[in-house]
Formats: structure tokens, sequence, C-alpha cells
């Protein structure tokens, strides 16, 4: 069976470092866009904590107009796809969902199938200054491009390293990757549902490439949600799948899986179940400072 003859969405997503320029834009609180196949919904987060910013509603309107990939528990209350960490490796508050917390104002570009979510440094208390732009492409793609300029890399203390994690709370469960077993295994498909056994292990777990050792962090950091990985399997590609309900999936890739300053690891979250098949599909970057 070709497991993507039914997508809603091949995610493309490209992170790098660097100051954005200013663009020409019309600011508001919420905007959706229709384009190709796709209906989606962007909010700002100034409704925080009840909506946040990045993707509120993802629906493919022609091949399942009533199904919302992202977790509709309760209207207003989906988290759907959203900048959710910014973690160091020593010890700190910020690094649990400071990227809610501070102002994201939208921005409509002109091409009218872009937006631009905009965070100044100074709202920021780890003085990370970040634009996230998601363009809508027929028939069923969204693009996202995600740049940051941390304006004082000392706040990540002697680790030298900032996690900037995103959550995708879907509406149904497993990754799909291409990876290794183990460390003699050929490269295969990998079905991975986050299994207890690490001591860190929460709800959830994450999975990093072949070639990049773990992270190290201090012993006295409380918040070890999304810094450990699984020592296997290891991811091969720089891409997953999951499915979901109504015989559809969600793919996300990425521009690269590792290079000399970051590396791209992939997350599962399983919070909601068993009561509801909700997982959150996340990933994030890790990078040097």
């Amino acid at each position: 069976m070709n497991i993507f003859r039914t997508s809603w969405v091949i995610f493309a997503v490209s992170l790098a470092i660097s100051t954005v320029s200013a663009q020409e834009s019309v600011q508001a609180e919420s905007i959706r866009i229709k384009r190709g196949e796709l209906s989606v919904l962007f909010p700002d987060n100034s409704d925080f904590p009840d909506i946040l910013s990045g993707i509120d509603s993802l629906f493919n309107v022609a091949q399942s107009a009533d199904f919302d990939a992202y977790d509709p528990d309760t209207v207003g209350a989906s988290a759907g796809r959203n900048f959710e960490h910014i973690i160091s490796g020593h010890a700190s508050s910020n690094s649990k969902f400071t990227p809610r917390h501070g102002r994201y104002t939208l921005h409509q570009l002109p091409d009218e199938k872009s937006v631009v979510l905009v965070r100044r440094a100074r709202d920021s208390p780890w003085k990370v200054a970040s634009t996230l732009k998601y363009t809508v492409n027929e028939p069923y793609y969204v693009d996202c491009e995600f740049r940051c300029t941390p304006e004082d890399a000392s706040l990540f203390g002697p680790r030298n390293y900032a996690i900037i994690f995103f959550a995708n709370y879907m509406n149904d469960v497993s990754l799909h990757f291409r990876g290794h077993n183990t460390s003699n295994a050929v490269e295969s498909w990998i079905r991975a549902d986050a299994p207890q056994g690490h001591p860190d292990w929460t709800g959830g777990g994450n999975y990093r490439a072949r070639a990049v050792a773990d992270l190290g962090y201090d012993v006295d950091v409380d918040f070890r949600l999304n810094t450990w990985t699984y020592d296997w399997p290891r991811i091969a590609r720089s891409f997953y799948y999951s499915r979901a309900d109504n015989g559809m999936s969600l793919t996300l890739m990425f521009d690269r899986l590792q290079s000399d300053e970051d590396q791209i690891r992939f997350s599962l979250y399983k919070f909601k179940l068993p009561q509801h098949p909700r997982p959150a599909w996340d990933f994030q970057d890790d990078c040097t400072c």
C-alpha cells in the first residue's frame, strides 16, 4: 500500500540562525489562508493561554473537509502546531514554555499565501528574537521557515547549546522514519512509539541522528523532557510521517538532519493517551550558541 496515498500536507521546515529583514505586511490577530486543498488558520498569541501562536487548525478540504489535523479537544483549546520551548543545559525556569508567553505579532505578506509571526528579543527571557514564516502552497504543502537571533548567548551557560522545540498536538498515533535499529543494522523503516525505559522518560521521548552524541545537561536540571534521547533507534533521513484518522497522513520534511552547528531530533509524547488518541508529534533543533 502506498503510505502517501492520501496526504494532508507535506510540511517542509527550514531552520536558520540569522537577522530577519522587515517586510511590508498587514498585522492581524488571526489569518485564514485557503489554497489548493488546504484551509489553514494562523493565530497570534494575544488570547494566550486559550490560543497559541502558530497553526490552530489544518483541514484538507478536498479529501477530509470535517477532520482537523490538530487536536480539537474543545473550541479554542487546540495547542495546534506551536513554538513551545527554548531549553538550555543548565537549570532554568525559562526552559518551560517561554515562547508561548512572550508576545508574537502576526502579519500577512503581500503574496496572500504567507504569514509571519514576529517576536522581539526584549519579549523573550532568553533574549532571542525570532520569526516564523508560513507559506501555504498548492496542492497541500505548508512551508515553514524559522529564523532566530540570540542576542546574549551567555544566557545558555557553559554547555553552549539551545534546544529550539516545536510541538504538533495532533488528532490521532506513532512516528515513522527511516533509521537504524542498532549500530550494525541496515537502514529501514522505524515505527517509533516512545516506550518507557529511560530514567527521564515522562510520557514520551526523543530520537537523534545516527552520527551524533547525546546532549549533556547539569544534574540539577529538573526539566529534562526534551533533552535526552534514546540510544536506538536513530534517524537516517530528515523527514518523518504519521498516520491519522480518516485515511490521512502528515509528513514533516526538514532541509537538513545535522550540520556542524546543529541537529534535528524527532519526538513523540503521549500525554493524552490512552483516554484520547492525540499525541504530540514534535521536533527540535539543537544548536550551538
